[in-house]
C-alpha cells in the first residue's frame, strides 16, 4: 500500500511520492525531488552506457563514436537543466512545505493573523478581500495558511475572482487549451459546491445566478453532462482539476 500524507494547503490525502497535490496543484515538493533524483540518476546510467560507445565507434571510426558522445552527454546535460529549472517554476511561487523551527513559528502567527482577517472579511461579506488575503499568503509570502477559519471560503474566493478574470476570454473567437481549462474548472469547483457548508451562504446564489448560466448558455454542458462528470471529477470536498481537463477537453471547441 502507498504511503499517504495529508496535503498541507488543501487537506486532501495524497500520495507521498506525488509529485503535486491533484485537488489544488501544491507542489509536494518532497515528491518532486525524489522524482527529480530519479530522473537525475536516469540520465546518469545515460551517460554510463554511452560512455561504452567508443567500442562501437572503433569500428565506424573514433571520430565519429567521439561526436556521438559529445552530442549526446550535451542533450541530456541540458535535459537535467531544463527538469531543473521546470521544478524551480513549479515551486517559486508556492508555499515552503518544509520549514525550519523558526519559520514553522513564523508560518503558525501568519495563519493565526490571516484566519483573524478572513474571519472579518466573511463576516463582512467580502469576497475580494477574501481572495486577497488567501492568494497573498499563497502566491506572495509562500505561506500554506491551510487550518485557519474560513481558509475553504478564501480559496473559494480566489477561484471566483480568477474567473472573473478570465471569463472575457469566452469573447474572443478561439480559445487557447489552458484558457479553456481555467473557465472550466472555476466553473466545476462551484457547479460542484466545493466551497463548504462555510461558504454555502456567500456562494450558493452566485452559483445559482452566476454560475449555472455560464455552465449551460457558454460552455454548453447539460445538467446530465454535469452529474455524468460527477463522479470523475467531485473527490469531497474538492473537485480534481486534471480530471476535469480530461473528461471535458473535447467540449472545448464549443465554448462561447
Amino acid at each position: 500500500m502507498k504511503e499517504m500524507i495529508i496535503c498541507p494547503n488543501c487537506g486532501a490525502e495524497i500520495e507521498k511520492d506525488a509529485t503535486k497535490c491533484p485537488y489544488c496543484d501544491y507542489i509536494n515538493r518532497e515528491g518532486a525531488e525524489k522524482k527529480f533524483r530519479k530522473d537525475v540518476e536516469e540520465i546518469r546510467e545515460n551517460i554510463e552506457e554511452t560512455k561504452k560507445e567508443p567500442a562501437k565507434a572503433l569500428v565506424k571510426g573514433f571520430t565519429g563514436g567521439t561526436r556521438v558522445i559529445l552530442i549526446t552527454v550535451l542533450v541530456l546535460v541540458l535535459l537535467v537543466g531544463l527538469c531543473f529549472l521546470e521544478l524551480l517554476r513549479e515551486t517559486k511561487d508556492k508555499p515552503k512545505m518544509f520549514l525550519t523551527a523558526e519559520e514553522q513559528e513564523y508560518a503558525a502567527a501568519y495563519t493565526r493573523i490571516a484566519g483573524e482577517q478572513l474571519s472579518e472579511a466573511y463576516d463582512a461579506k467580502d469576497i475580494a478581500r477574501m481572495a486577497e488575503i488567501y492568494d497573498k499568503a499563497y502566491s506572495e509570502d509562500r505561506i500554506s495558511i491551510w487550518g485557519a477559519p474560513y481558509y475553504e471560503v478564501g480559496y473559494a474566493s480566489s477561484c471566483y475572482m480568477k474567473l472573473q478574470q478570465c471569463l472575457p476570454n469566452l469573447d474572443k473567437e478561439k480559445l487557447s487549451k489552458h484558457e479553456a481549462e481555467e473557465i472550466t474548472y472555476y466553473c466545476f469547483y462551484f457547479y460542484y459546491e466545493a466551497y463548504g457548508e462555510d461558504g454555502a451562504e456567500i456562494f450558493d446564489p452566485i452559483r445559482e445566478t452566476e454560475i449555472l448560466p455560464i455552465i449551460e448558455d457558454r460552455l454548453g454542458f447539460t445538467e446530465e453532462d454535469m452529474e455524468n462528470f460527477r463522479e470523475e471529477v467531485w473527490f469531497p470536498p474538492n473537485v480534481n482539476r486534471s480530471k476535469v481537463y480530461k473528461v471535458t477537453g473535447k467540449y472545448f471547441k464549443n465554448y462561447h
